[in-house]
């Protein structure tokens, strides 16, 4: 399954479902805009711990206030991993910045319908 998120109007969109379905393998395209629908975005995100005594512990507190997981601790980095709605997401990278973001991965939406 792959997921498109696009923004345009219904011409625009029309023409992307038009175009998929041209694809021989591909067998369905759902269009999930008016739908009732779930979607999630990941990140990995890589911080700089070692400029201020005391980061490593707030940055420990923030990653338990948005329930992300510590996936990987250096003695100078953490990396974090976030799952949630795109405004979820962005607003823990907002934090993150004053630690310092030395890497980052996000995997765009993923959606599917409720139904």
């Amino acid at each position: 399954m792959i997921t498109i998120v696009t923004e345009g109007d219904d011409r625009i969109v029309e023409q992307i479902i038009k175009q998929l379905n041209k694809v021989v393998e591909v067998m369905k395209v759902t269009d999930l805009t008016e739908a009732d629908h779930l979607d999630r975005e990941t990140a990995l995100i890589k911080i700089n711990t070692n400029t201020k005594p005391g980061h490593r512990d707030e940055a420990v507190r923030i990653c338990d206030i948005f329930r992300a997981k510590i996936v990987d601790v250096q003695p100078k980095s953490l990396t974090i991993e976030v799952t949630g709605d795109e405004s979820k997401v962005e607003k823990l990278l907002s934090l993150m910045k004053n630690f310092g973001i030395t890497d980052l991965t996000r995997t765009g939406k993923v959606a599917m319908p409720r139904s």
